[in-house]
């Protein structure tokens, strides 16, 4: 009876192990799962042709990758960018974009003291992509921008190339 009694005790820590194993599986694959999906939002992503101009957005883009990025480009670069993300750009000590013909802040048109010459002011990505300047001709417009605001304005372009390209 005694022999019986350990043998169920060593089964059943034996069923708990393999329960645990098997949790700790799912939840590596889990975890993997959701790092590849940010990894895939967070990479810079090619969206296709708006008006002869090649459209890419990037969402929480590393600053020094961002710049590299715009280095390697071989067009000019119209960028369009949300302000909180300028911000962050402009604090990591970059004044200077390479490449850059325009900058195009998405503000919702409140004050700020970053936008000046170089630097228009839009409301929405809609807004940007009406200026004379990106109506037709040739080179790269990039969109950039962090967190929900940033989400926000790639579903905006990705719903306009969608429209424009009937997909």
């Amino acid at each position: 009876m005694k022999t019986e009694g350990i043998s169920l005790k060593k089964r059943f820590e034996d069923f708990n192990m393999e329960k645990k194993i098997t949790d700790l599986h799912s939840t590596l694959k889990e975890n993997r799962r959701q790092t590849l999906a940010r990894a895939a939002l967070t990479s810079i992503q090619p969206r296709g042709k708006y008006h002869g101009y090649d459209v890419f957005t990037w969402l929480d883009a590393p600053v020094s990758h961002l710049f590299s990025t715009f280095e390697s480009m071989p067009f000019p670069i119209h960028w369009i960018c949300t302000l909180d993300y300028f911000n962050v750009v402009v604090d990591s000590a970059y004044a200077q974009f390479p490449n850059v013909k325009g900058v195009y802040l998405l503000n919702d048109m409140e004050s700020s003291q970053v936008i000046n010459a170089d630097c228009q002011g839009v409301d929405s990505v809609s807004s940007a992509l009406s200026q004379p300047e990106l109506i037709g001709g040739k080179g790269i417009i990039m969109l950039t921008g962090c967190g929900a605001q940033g989400l926000d304005a790639i579903n905006e372009m990705a719903f306009i190339l969608k429209t424009i390209h009937g997909i």
